[in-house]
């Protein structure tokens, strides 16, 4: 097991100095053979939170944003870079993901622009864009792990429709959750700090009580300014469950 151990690269929302350094560059070995001072330090500053906070995205599960570009290529009028291009990082993205329009409309409106064929279907459009999401394991663990050590759980996300749909059918991912801040139905998404000001309003708990875990920097670091304690997690890095064991106890 020791030739698994992956190394930390992590933000900590902690009031140790010394905790925040250490943890982002050693390992849960050297974890384990850290002083019980060191220990016992650490442990005070993370059996404070009472709930743990995860993003969906490359976190709770995979993301192959491409995936959809090259399934849906074949029927419009543009490649599937240009379709990827299109579909990311605008107005398209932003709207669609606060809900301004449901999943048909934003079928419509990507049909529009990409030239779709008139035999692709919403069905067939819908299931492409399903392969975007794809398991991750290791999330999955983590929130198995975060429950069973007595943390509430909850997912705070930007996300549609057409993607949330695959949280509930997911048995872990729908039923651990004691509720799920989805971008879409709050019609704010991260890094507006309101997002996570939701979920402090409808779970009554203070930003410091909760763990935030997600894989993009920026939204660690607007989570952190609210007081929230954060790590940013890397899927191809670190084994969340082993971390949360590490950060729970």
């Amino acid at each position: 097991m020791a030739s698994k151990v992956r190394p930390w690269r992590g933000l900590f929302g902690c009031s140790s100095d010394m905790a925040h350094t250490m943890l982002k560059r050693c390992s849960s070995d050297t974890l384990a053979r850290a002083g019980a001072p060191a220990r016992a330090k650490w442990k005070k500053e993370w059996s404070m939170y009472k709930a743990v906070v995860f993003d969906f995205g490359n976190v709770l599960c995979g993301l192959d944003r491409m995936a959809f570009a090259r399934a849906a290529a074949p029927r419009s009028k543009l490649s599937a870079r240009d379709l990827d291009a299109a579909l990311w990082g605008g107005s398209l993205e932003r709207e669609h993901e606060t809900g301004r329009f449901d999943s048909r409309g934003f079928y419509r409106r990507v049909a529009a622009l990409a030239g779709f064929e008139p035999s692709y279907s919403y069905e067939e459009f819908a299931g492409d864009y399903r392969r975007i999401i794809l398991p991750n394991p290791d999330g999955e663990a983590g929130l198995i792990t975060a429950r069973d050590r007595g943390a509430r759980c909850f997912v705070l996300s930007n996300t549609s429709f057409l993607h949330a749909r695959m949280i509930f059918e997911n048995e872990v991912l729908a039923s651990i959750p004691e509720l799920h801040i989805l971008s879409y139905k709050v019609g704010l998404m991260k890094p507006d700090p309101r997002i996570w000001l939701k979920l402090l309003e409808y779970t009554g708990l203070d930003a410091g009580d909760c763990l935030y875990i997600d894989d993009v920097e920026a939204y660690c670091d607007a989570a952190r300014g609210l007081g929230f304690g954060v790590f940013c997690y890397d899927r191809n890095t670190h084994f969340l469950s082993q971390i949360l064991q590490d950060m729970l106890k």
